[in-house]
């Protein structure tokens, strides 16, 4: 008899320790839950997969934080760059009567505007594709690229165009032939003389020459009795107007 008192005393000794056991965990759960901001109302196991969901909420929140961060400074980057002109070429045409020049810009982001001007004039820029872009001059002069980047961060280039015949065409000589006068023209400049436009005027009207020769640079006009002013075009609209005079009695003639 007293031997199973002594068991029914063990057994509720043991009771009551896992019942104390018992409660000294659920405080230290709901200490946790406390200091963690979860739902205290969970059980255990669900406190535990809140939890999991809590750390991982946080986890994905710090991710998406540095993620933030790393594109704002690599857009920084971006936004604080100075956009470059690069590639920069000028082409003259095979008359000389105009150039194409291109260039390249280089920038991390696209570029607010892309502008150019010609002796302080503002001309067109065309756009090519892949950042390039096409501009066609038609006179010398210093040429001024200017881009924009997004951020308004400024960056030009300049470069000198002499590639353009703008020089009108010049006599070589003239001599006095008979009943003609023959007179070699050259062309200073790259486009050539046009034969084609070549006229004399006095005061009897306009007068064609009797033949030319490209290939010499020959003119050939009928010689005059009085002034004679004689217009020699290149084919770049560039003139030459000059004044042939008749012998005076010296036999001297004169042009200028």
């Amino acid at each position: 008899m007293k031997h199973e008192e002594n068991n029914r005393t063990n057994r509720h000794s043991e009771t009551s320790d896992f019942l104390h056991d018992k409660k000294a965990a659920d405080q230290l759960f709901q200490n946790i839950v406390s200091e963690l901001e979860l739902n205290p109302s969970l059980t255990r196991h669900s406190g535990c997969a809140y939890h999991r969901r809590f750390i991982g909420r946080y986890v994905l929140r710090g991710t998406c934080v540095l993620a933030a961060a790393c594109l704002f400074a690599f857009c920084g980057t971006g936004f604080l760059q100075k956009p470059a002109i690069s590639r920069v070429k000028a082409a003259p045409s095979s008359n000389a009567a105009s150039a194409t020049v291109t260039f390249q810009v280089d920038a991390l982001f696209p570029v607010r505007d892309v502008s150019a001007s010609l002796n302080e004039k503002t001309i067109s820029v065309d756009t090519l594709g892949n950042n390039g872009y096409s501009i066609e001059v038609s006179e010398n002069g210093y040429l001024l690229l200017e881009v924009v980047s997004i951020s308004g961060i400024r960056s030009e280039q300049g470069l000198s165009i002499d590639s353009i015949d703008d020089q009108a065409p010049v006599i070589v000589s003239h001599m006095h032939t008979g009943s003609l006068i023959e007179i070699h023209v050259r062309d200073i400049g790259d486009s050539g003389v046009d034969y084609d436009g070549i006229y004399a005027t006095t005061s009897s009207g306009m007068i064609k020459p009797e033949s030319f020769d490209a290939a010499d640079g020959l003119v050939v006009f009928p010689y005059p009795s009085e002034d004679m002013y004689i217009t020699i075009p290149d084919k770049n609209g560039n003139r030459l107007v000059s004044l042939l005079q008749p012998a005076d009695e010296s036999g001297t003639e004169e042009s200028r």
